[in-house]
């Protein structure tokens, strides 16, 4: 039989519980704004009670505002090609206009759901492996009442294989 899983091995035993958060009132101005602050690529996203809904991603962010083709034509790289020759323009203020044009959106229509979700006691290796697979952050939601309990990043992962006995 397995002895039972140490605290520093689950996912609630390495979260970290004060992540900052957004919540979906918010705009997307407000949410670009507090990304930049905190210096973060992506944020978990709350309900008014702290249920944890989708993370509000810079990818989602950039996709809303390049040029449609750039974001639904596979062939972009090459496309990408003709315009750094000088036949496809874009500018700037191209980019902040369609900024603009969603800046006072809610960031709930601009929400990742697809993100794996961890539960506190969850061994550590899950979220290694869904770190692995490309993932930023990944939320940690207590099942029963769906509360966004704290965040595991890459470091929060690291720091605790770092760590000596």
């Amino acid at each position: 039989m397995r002895p039972p899983i140490q605290t520093d091995e689950t996912c609630g035993g390495i979260m970290a519980a004060n992540h900052h958060v957004l919540t979906a009132s918010m705009t997307i101005a407000e949410c670009l704004q507090a990304m930049m602050e905190h210096k973060l690529l992506a944020m978990p996203v709350v309900d008014e009670i702290g249920r944890y809904i989708g993370q509000f991603r810079k990818n989602l962010l950039i996709a809303a505002i390049l040029p449609q083709v750039a974001v639904h034509d596979p062939r972009f790289d090459r496309i990408s090609a003709v315009g750094d020759g000088g036949l496809m323009s874009e500018t700037m203020d191209d980019v902040r206009e369609r900024f603009e044009a969603i800046a006072d959106k809610p960031v709930r229509r601009y929400l990742d759901t697809d993100t794996p979700v961890l539960q506190p006691d969850q061994p550590m290796i899950t979220a290694m492996l869904y770190l692995f697979h490309g993932r930023n952050f990944l939320p940690v939601v207590e099942p029963a009442s769906g509360l966004l309990v704290g965040v595991i990043t890459a470091w929060d992962v690291l720091g605790s294989i770092a760590k000596r006995g």
